[in-house]
């Protein structure tokens, strides 16, 4: 039986996912606040996972032959690491603060890029090996790991391609892993994400269908305003969640 809850987690994935299909990131940052509307903050946590494993790996597949794992594997890695210290600066520092504080840096950063500022990097293993940790540090503490990388990637001149398909790869292993991680806590029940995956697939196919359409239209400057825009986006709803609790008094 359909019910509303199902009808509004299906279009909930569906706009995340035509975001994914269409930039390589962003899923996360549309789809946890508002699954929360119908499921717990738990189960929200482990569908976006869950379902990004579902989207990735589609892409992925998908996009085979425009990217390569070889070119994400030390970001991947650097990734890891910086999630350990993340986890223990969000359990000592104010949360309000570094979330306020991480937020106006992305912003600052988007800002730089929207004028067209760009870093000549010379040694480009030190450089995603810094981009990787400050990523795995930024998902440890906001869950937006997604703007390092794609700031990276967008300040070397990737095509939207590439890009996208070595977003894909990223996303996959950091999800996948996240999810065994959390399988062996103990927080994941397989039933539940058999239901979440029944309403999650259809949409999948359907924004993956209507995103590459989509994408195919657009040209290399409208993809450098969305995901400048899915940036910036990211850092004030960072921002909203540090100020939230001093607004609410």
């Amino acid at each position: 039986m359909i019910t509303l809850s199902a009808l509004y987690v299906f279009g909930v994935i569906f706009v995340a996912g035509m975001l994914q299909t269409i930039t390589g990131f962003g899923f996360a940052l549309v789809a946890a606040p508002l699954l929360t509307f119908a499921l717990s903050p738990k189960e929200a946590v482990i569908a976006v996972l869950f379902v990004g494993i579902m989207m990735k790996g589609f892409m992925v597949y998908k996009t085979w032959r425009d990217g390569a794992f070889a070119r994400i594997v030390l970001v991947f890695a650097a990734s890891v690491l910086g999630a350990l210290p993340g986890a223990y600066v969000l359990r000592v520092v104010s949360d309000g603060a570094l979330k306020v504080f991480i937020g106006l840096t992305l912003v600052l950063v988007t800002l730089a890029m929207y004028a067209n500022y760009s870093v000549t990097i010379r040694r480009h293993g030190l450089a995603k090996s810094a981009v990787g940790f400050l990523s795995g540090f930024l998902g440890a503490t906001t869950s937006f790991n997604g703007p390092p990388l794609v700031l990276y990637m967008m300040n070397e001149g990737e095509d939207k391609t590439t890009m996208r398909a070595d977003l894909a790869r990223y996303f996959f292993l950091g999800n996948a892993t996240t999810l065994v991680i959390a399988y062996f806590m103990g927080t994941v029940s397989a039933d539940r994400l058999g239901g979440i995956a029944a309403v999650a697939l259809p949409a999948i196919l359907l924004s993956w269908w209507l995103g590459e359409k989509l994408f195919a239209r657009v040209d290399a400057a409208l993809f450098r305003r969305i995901a400048l825009g899915v940036i910036s986006l990211s850092g004030l709803v960072t921002c909203g969640l540090g100020l939230w609790p001093l607004i609410r008094g």
